[in-house]
Order: C-alpha cells, then structure tokens, then sequence
C-alpha cells in the first residue's frame, strides 16, 4: 500500500463508515431502531472503525515515515561522508604529496640521514589519510566486513610486501554497523602497528565464530613488545582500541608465545 493511498484511506474511511451507517439506519434499519438509539450507536460504530481499521492504518503510516526519515539521515550522512572524504583527498592529501615532492628535492640537495625518518612519517601519515578516506567511502553497509577485511589485507600486502594468512568464517555472522565500524578501525590499528613497529614477515588474521559471540586474532612474527604498551607513556592508538573494544562490551588482550605477538578482540554472547 502507498504512502498516498494510506492518507486517503484515513481520510475517506471514517466520513464513509458514517455515510454508510446513515443510510442504513433510515432505510432498512428505520423499523427496529429509535432515532435515539441510532444517534448512541453513530460514535460507538465510528470509535470501532478506529480501533479496528485506521489505527492499523496510522501504525502502517508511521512506520512508512520513519523508515522514510531513516533513509533521508542516511542519504544525508552518505552525502556527509563524501564531502569530507573529498576535502581530505583534495585538501591533506594533496598537501602531503607537495611536501613528499619537497621533501625528496631537499634530499638531493642537502643529503642527511635526518630525511630518512621524515620520509617515512609523511608516508605513515599519508597511509592513515587514505585509510581514513577509504572508511569515509565504504560504509560498513555497503559490503560485508570479510570483504572489506580482504580488500584492506589486499592494500597491505601491496603496501608493505607482508604475508597474510586469512581465516575468515564470516558468512552466518551478524554484526551491528557500529561493531563492523569499530572493529574494522581496530583490525586497521593493529594492521599498522605491526608494520611500523613489529618488523615482521608475517600476519595471520583469524575470525573464530562462538555461540552468539565472536572472537578476532590478529597474530604476527615480529619482535613483540618490549614494555607494557598500556603504560602512559605508550602507544595511543593501543589506549584507543582498547577502549573502542570495551565500548562494544567485548575484551581486549596481548600474548606472547612461541616468537609470536597474538591480539585477540573477544565478545562473548548474550
């Protein structure tokens, strides 16, 4: 039924039902009921014509607005996500170029081993703005996270010449937008960390389905952690996925075995 008709419907309904009842109170219903009685019953048939048929109709209504207004909030912040993708891409992301470009002429004139290291955190940089842009383009809605993880395995791979290994049973699985947000931003945290501080060769990534739950591993053969990355002084983006974990009720931990660095995202069900 459409929009239009419903409006309609609710319109035109209660002044028939009444027509109706009119014309059959003074024909054929004019020996058995009083003038009196048929003024008692009119509301009565008019009240139980709304119970039974225009509230059906007005819940129909409103459940047709609010999935309207929900896919204007989601246009409107598709339409959001574009522009500031757009002004990443146009604005930082060209800035970083020019100074990459800047960077490698000054490299030629003024050799240094200084350069090196800004060398590579404008690259660092720029890999999270391309990230970021990517994010702001592929909402989670668009395609399933397995994808998105092999897409964004596939850019590493590319980017760093790592190994990836993928365990991914992810078909019979249904996750909230915000958790398919959130752990897609901790797979990609934990993704760079292993590249700039892990020197590893290898990554495996394994998604384990549990009754009403899920559990991510993300594995590496690097050189692990020295300190405690938790302590204040450590690395933020850790402190940051931490608590994106515990804000979707799950838990968060590091071990460290067999020359392996393993990280595992766990949410049990409910």
């Amino acid at each position: 039924m459409s929009y239009k008709s419903i409006k309609w419907l609710i319109l035109i309904l209660p002044t028939f039902v009444i027509g109706l009842w009119e014309y059959l109170r003074h024909t054929i219903l004019l020996p058995y009921l009083s003038m009196e009685l048929g003024n008692w019953l009119s509301p009565v048939i008019v009240f139980l014509v709304t119970i039974t048929f225009l509230h059906k109709l007005f819940q129909i209504y409103e459940n047709m607005q609010t999935q309207l207004n929900k896919e204007r909030e989601e246009k409107a912040i598709l339409y959001e996500r574009e522009r500031i993708a757009r002004e990443l891409h146009d604005g930082i992301a060209q800035t970083l170029f020019l100074c990459s470009v800047q960077v490698s002429r000054m490299k030629e004139k003024y050799p240094g081993p200084e350069w090196t290291e800004l060398d590579k955190s404008l690259r660092q940089i720029h890999d999270y703005v391309r990230h970021s842009i990517y994010n702001l383009k592929n909402p989670p809605s668009k395609r399933c996270l397995q994808t998105r993880i092999e897409q964004l395995v596939q850019q590493f791979e590319l980017d760093t010449g790592l190994d990836f290994h993928l365990d991914l049973k992810m078909e019979d699985v249904h996750l909230e937008p915000k958790e398919q947000v959130e752990l897609f931003a901790c797979l990609q945290e934990a993704l760079t960390n292993i590249r700039k501080h892990a020197d590893a060769s290898q990554v495996w990534i394994r998604w384990l389905p549990k009754h009403r739950g899920w559990r991510l591993e993300v594995e590496d053969d690097g050189v692990g952690f020295q300190t405690d990355p938790f302590q204040p002084n450590g690395r933020f983006g850790l402190r940051i996925m931490r608590e994106r974990v515990g804000e979707l009720g799950g838990s968060f931990s590091f071990t460290r075995n067999n020359g392996k660095t393993r990280l595992v995202i766990e949410k049990e069900g409910e």
